[in-house]
């Protein structure tokens, strides 16, 4: 999630928290114009919470801050999609707030979005994202308290790093509580959790990492799979031992990965109050503004 987090910076006299209470209304606003279902099903909308999962803030290099808010669509209870939304100061001689928007597909099935009309930018997965069998690890427990604490010390397991645009190293950390917690699933996943690695200049998340207790053959064992959340190179390490990595370049670009199950665009330019400034067209090396009239 580190699209122009060192270089956007955040008013001098506003502070992030008093920011983040102005901006929220409008952050819901913006996730509730995607309209989420699974290509099987593209008639069944997805549940939109829009109370936000999880607030961050980053601070880049040279005291640049940005601030959002994550939200999750469902599927039977279970995690099918994640957005950030956040905003920060657009370089130019608008006066707002630019809102930029950050998406990962979830669901193992491929996603079909809608936006509104008018909007310049699109969402297009080209897949589901995948699971793989978490070699090694125990059979899930029986009770839902139990698995919880089984997935805290699964995903203790994980740790990283990233390289950013000038070629330096930062670390990862894992967030010890779960973004969401879902031990109520339907169908064959009996309780999951999504965790994140962050970064060590704030609490963005830049890699997302589920975990999931699924039945198989009347026999229960764990899953797990990575996602990018992040403009920049990733690396993910299990127990030492490399088991993920996303580099950028080529088709993983910095708006997107291969197969779009990430995406990122800066949208729009706002005033704290949600009034309209400027559209935004993302492109894949930088941003065209469209002034609103009458603003």
């Amino acid at each position: 999630m580190g699209l122009l987090t060192l270089v956007l910076v955040l008013h001098a006299d506003e502070p992030v928290d008093s920011l983040a209470k102005k901006m929220l209304p409008v952050y819901v606003k913006e996730a509730t114009e995607y309209t989420l279902a699974v290509e099987s099903a593209p008639k069944e909308i997805l549940e939109l919470k829009k109370e936000p999962i999880f607030e961050w803030s980053n601070l880049g290099r040279e005291g640049s801050i940005t601030q959002g808010v994550l939200f999750v669509w469902l599927r039977d209870g279970r995690p099918a999609a994640i957005g950030t939304i956040f905003s920060a100061a657009p370089m130019n001689e608008l006066r707002g707030r630019m809102l930029v928007h950050g998406l990962h597909a979830l669901d193992p099935e491929k996603l079909v979005v809608t936006r509104p009309r008018e909007a310049l930018n699109k969402w297009v997965p080209q897949a589901g994202l995948a699971r793989k069998k978490l070699p090694d690890a125990p059979t899930p427990a029986t009770t839902p308290s139990a698995r919880l604490v089984q997935m805290r010390r699964l995903a203790q397991e994980f740790s990283g790093y990233e390289i950013d645009h000038q070629g330096e190293r930062w670390d990862l950390r894992l967030l010890p509580t779960p973004l969401y917690r879902y031990p109520a699933a339907r169908a064959a996943v009996v309780d999951g959790a999504l965790f994140a690695l962050v970064s060590n200049v704030g609490t963005a998340p830049e890699v997302l990492l589920l975990l999931e207790a699924r039945k198989a053959g009347g026999k229960l064992h764990w899953e797990y799979a990575l996602g990018r959340f992040s403009d920049r190179s990733l690396y993910v390490h299990r127990k030492g031992q490399e088991v993920w990595s996303m580099v950028i370049g080529g088709e993983n670009a910095f708006v997107h990965d291969p197969l779009h199950l990430y995406r990122l665009y800066a949208e729009k330019v706002v005033t704290t109050e949600g009034k309209v400034l400027a559209r935004i067209r993302q492109t894949a090396t930088g941003r065209e503004y469209f002034p609103v009239e009458g603003k």
